[in-house]
């Protein structure tokens, strides 16, 4: 089971290395390989799936259910993100939406619960603080999905990047419900922290290969967030080893 978990992560971290430099090198995804977004995604699925404790893998179920619901009334009515549509890059599809995008909403809500968690926030700020963290990502994945990518096309443009603005505001209200649902603290994993990171990185890095200077900013900000708690207790850590030295 380690060796097959192994394999997994080196599938994925080539797979992941390959996409940004075919962004970065020749200005687009690999052509020639129409299936390797729905395996990428399938693989991140993968290990945050496996490496997440089993009790909380209802969890994972309930998320990616959830996911898939939204974006299929979305699809189907062009209700909660604005009308909008799944092009044939994602497959197989049911209703319209690729199944592959349970994985993608669960590898994120996993990640910011591991982030967010263990921050001694009341229950109603954490849910909210998590759902704006996921809106926040959405910045950052959406310009490329619905572009350079062609996950999906908007019926309706909007302000920023071809996006309508309600699209934003069903991400932020699915996000809620869904943190709302999994609030009690998962079991940790570090995993899910590496690959929600990944995630980030990678839309960060072809947004800067697109020249989408505003996405990759956010990016680098979401990638300074990850870091912060780890600079703080740094930095605690430091003061409490002045503090012995004066001490002393």
């Amino acid at each position: 089971m380690q060796k097959a978990f192994y394999i997994l992560v080196t599938a994925y971290l080539l797979m992941w290395a390959g996409g940004i430099g075919s962004h970065l090198l020749n200005g687009k995804p690999p052509t020639e390989a129409a299936w390797a977004s729905a395996l990428f995604l399938l693989l991140a699925g993968l290990i945050v799936f496996f490496s997440t404790d089993r009790r909380d893998w209802w969890k994972l179920m309930v998320t990616g259910l959830v996911g898939l619901a939204a974006e299929a009334v979305g699809v189907q009515f062009g209700f909660l993100f604005s009308p909008y549509r799944y092009t044939e890059v994602l497959q197989p599809q049911l209703l319209g939406v690729p199944l592959v995008m349970a994985c993608a909403w669960f590898v994120l809500i996993a990640y910011i619960r591991q982030m967010v968690q263990g921050a001694g926030l009341p229950r109603w700020l954490e849910v909210t603080l998590s759902a704006a963290w996921m809106t926040a990502i959405d910045l950052v994945i959406d310009p490329l999905a619905a572009g350079q990518l062609g996950y999906w096309r908007w019926q309706q443009s909007g302000v920023y990047y071809g996006i309508p603005a309600h699209n934003f505001a069903g991400w932020f209200i699915v996000s809620l419900i869904i943190f709302a649902i999994v609030r009690k603290d998962w079991q940790p994993n570090q995993a899910a922290k590496y690959v929600g990171l990944s995630i980030v990185i990678f839309f960060t890095a072809i947004s800067f290969a697109h020249g989408l200077v505003l996405t990759g900013g956010i990016g680098l900000g979401l990638c300074a967030v990850h870091f912060l708690p780890v600079l703080l207790t740094d930095e605690r850590h430091s003061q409490r080893l002045e503090s012995c030295k004066i001490l002393s």
